[in-house]
């Protein structure tokens, strides 16, 4: 097989990464429309965007080590059917249940997918120009991203909020179609189930305890930017009078740097390393700039600006990392833990947040939790070299 084939599996990997980005994304655009219809609170909005990864808190682990057992393809296919599934609940649903059921249902396909899909260009990839193909990869869900939030909020003002849901199932059923026309193992026999001597978890001396300071990291980098975008664009829609699609493009300039920026940091990864520091110096500068968003009137959009210049540091540098401490046949559990740790912050910061908004009346402390959350991340970051581990 061409090793040229690898960039056909990265343009698959992307098409499959935007289809996560509009399941996933579709709910903060159209927030307010949806709170006004279901008269929820904050903290319930929050919990709505937040249950997306309950299943992959407990699946997450599970779902790495199929895909290093069973390899990529039935397990990415059923990930796509449940994610086309939820969405379907969601578009027909008419009461907060109905949205949280098809919510948790597209979560457990499309955090699971996000353990395969990485995995997958990791191992064709494998020493050869990762840091780029990471680069590109990572370009999807802040591409994703910024469709949604610049589109989906004027989509439902026009046609209702479940117009731009409905994205995501077409999205997703579109992406599956592509996998099962272009899917192809990856070469070397590293994407074909492993021997029977393999089985099972591997040992704490095969993992160490690095790959859970990298999950751990990425943990709070994801509890303080799922919660931004969740609650920005009712910040800036109820707090600065903008309206739904502005505040929808101003809450996208988070990702905007991620999209422009990623394949450089990749390229930096490529020829320097230095993954640690860039994912610390994001985090911190992330806190700052987080932290002063509620008080900025005529900096607020260059203050967008380094807020998505500060996040594109932190997700190629993290998703390089596992391929550095992790043998390759144990990438699915590696990239697991991450989805795990992924998992919690996306659950926990929302909600949190969400809880703080309601109690206090105002988004000032919000905002300072999640630049606290931020902090965390460097915080994190700063511990991994005393106990980096490297594969054999």
């Amino acid at each position: 097989m061409s090793e040229s084939y690898r960039w056909n599996i990265l343009v698959l990997t992307y098409v499959s990464m935007l289809a996560f980005a509009f399941v996933f994304q579709c709910i903060p655009p159209v927030l307010s429309l949806i709170k006004e219809e279901l008269q929820m609170s904050h903290s319930q909005a929050g919990l709505l965007m937040g249950i997306f990864a309950v299943p992959a808190i407990f699946l997450s682990i599970p779902g790495g080590l199929l895909f290093d057992r069973h390899g990529t393809r039935g397990i990415t296919v059923a990930c796509f059917i449940l994610m086309i599934t939820g969405t379907v609940i969601m578009v027909i649903g008419r009461n907060f249940f109905y949205l949280a059921l098809g919510r948790i249902l597209s979560g457990t396909g499309a955090l699971i997918l996000t353990i395969g899909l990485p995995r997958y260009v990791s191992r064709w990839f494998d020493g050869r120009e990762l840091g780029t193909a990471m680069g590109i990869f990572n370009t999807a869900m802040p591409l994703g991203t910024i469709i949604s939030f610049t589109t989906f909020g004027a989509l439902a003002q026009n046609f209702g909020w479940r117009t731009s849901v409905s994205i995501g199932g077409v999205a997703s059923f579109m992406a599956l179609v592509a996998f099962l026309l272009f899917y192809k193992p990856a070469p070397s026999a590293t994407d074909t189930p492993i021997a029977e001597k393999d089985l099972g978890l591997p040992t704490f001396r095969e993992t160490g305890i690095s790959i859970w300071i990298v999950g751990i990291a990425w943990m709070w980098f994801n509890a303080s930017t799922i919660s931004f975008v969740t609650f920005a664009p009712d910040f800036f829609l109820t707090n600065r009078d903008f309206s739904i699609e502005f505040a929808g493009f101003l809450t996208s300039f988070l990702v905007w740097g991620s999209l422009i920026l990623s394949p450089v940091v990749g390229g930096l990864i490529d020829k320097f390393g230095c993954k640690e520091t860039l994912i610390a110096v994001g985090g911190f500068s992330l806190a700052i700039l987080i932290y002063f968003v509620p008080y900025a009137t005529t900096s607020l959009i260059f203050l967008m600006v380094m807020i998505g210049i500060s996040v594109a540091l932190i997700p190629v540098s993290v998703f390089s990392l596992p391929s550095d401490i992790m043998e390759s046949k144990n990438l699915g559990f590696a990239f697991g833990v991450i989805s795990t740790c992924l998992a919690v912050g996306m659950l926990l910061g929302p909600y949190f947040v969400g809880l703080i908004r309601d109690c206090t009346g105002s988004y000032e402390a919000s905002f300072g939790v999640m630049a606290g959350f931020a902090l965390c991340v460097t915080v994190t970051t700063l511990i991994f070299p005393l106990v980096k581990s490297s594969k054999k």
